[in-house]
């Protein structure tokens, strides 16, 4: 049995809407494997993108355990998730979030910085992930040049360029056109398989979910089914 990468322990988060109190997560318990590949799929408003901020560090929840690689972070400070977000959580958003203003290769090399590594070690490790993603051709390439599948390659590089223990997508596939979308899942079902990188995957779109050997389904904030596919 592969070791558990995150647990979610009866996770909560509320949110205050001036006099109303509004349950978003109604205790999520969750446990995310080394090497697995997971879709979180539920209806609009089911607390997916809640979920994501917390597995990503972007949110803290109002209740509840979150341990990652056995490490709580509950009571840790914003410094410390902030450093724990970039060694650990790779990115992969619906709209790629590139800066437009660089080329690919300093996109990808961009998590790095925070590193402190020299320029030559980011250059070489910005061109190894391009590479890896099929587009080491493009690195003069300025986002505006490249199609959306393009894009998508490239932030996925970027997302990998750090190593981290997880690559967390946010409907990655959301702008894209079927074929494009299924070339994107195929390069994220080669990440798994081949090379055991950690997935986990927020969509609403039941297909895409089905992709995945795991699925997850939310429904009012709760984990509704866990299954493998």
């Amino acid at each position: 049995m592969s070791k558990p990468l995150l647990e979610l322990k009866n996770i909560t988060k509320q949110y205050q809407l001036g006099p109303v109190t509004v349950d978003t997560l109604k205790g999520i318990n969750l446990t995310i494997y080394e090497g697995d590949m997971v879709s979180i799929v539920g209806a609009s408003g089911c607390g997916k993108s809640t979920l994501m901020n917390i597995i990503g560090f972007l949110d803290k929840p109002t209740s509840g355990d979150y341990l990652i690689e056995g490490q709580k972070t509950k009571d840790l400070s914003d410094n410390d998730l902030s450093r724990l977000r970039n060694e650990k959580i790779g990115f992969v958003f619906q709209s790629y979030n590139l800066l437009q203003r660089l080329d690919i290769l300093e996109n990808v090399a961009v998590p790095l910085l925070y590193r402190g590594w020299p320029r030559s070690r980011i250059v070489a490790r910005a061109r190894e992930m391009l590479a890896r993603v099929g587009m080491g051709d493009r690195e003069d390439h300025t986002p505006n040049e490249l199609s959306g599948g393009q894009q998508q390659r490239v932030a996925i590089a970027r997302a990998l360029a750090g190593n981290p223990s997880l690559i967390l997508a946010d409907e990655p596939t959301g702008a894209l056109d079927v074929k494009t979308s299924a070339d994107i899942m195929a390069l994220f079902e080669e990440l798994h398989e081949k090379e055991g990188i950690t997935i986990v995957l927020i969509t609403h779109d039941v297909e895409i979910a089905e992709d995945c050997p795991r699925r997850v389904l939310l429904r009012d904030g709760i984990v509704a089914e866990d299954e493998s596919l």
